[in-house]
């Protein structure tokens, strides 16, 4: 009865979290490349770090749970 409710609130958690982790990565690669325009130089290079890091894991995430759901 309550096995399909799961199955959409379960596929819409890892939509909203690929999308948030994207967003973010975006975010953090933008301000990454700010940070090297005005010189700061160390921030820079930890904020691309990690926005590369968060989008890697937002694309994964999509790739793996969002999409193959999606056309199962």
């Amino acid at each position: 009865m309550y096995e399909p409710l799961l199955e959409v609130g379960a596929f819409l958690l890892y939509l909203l979290g690929s999308g948030l982790l994207t967003a973010l990565g975006l975010l953090a690669e933008y301000d990454g490349v700010q940070s090297a325009a005005s010189g700061d130089n160390v921030l820079a290079i930890w904020l691309i770090y990690m926005g590369t890091v968060a989008l890697v894991a937002g694309v994964t995430l999509a790739r793996e749970k969002v999409i193959r759901r999606a056309l199962a």
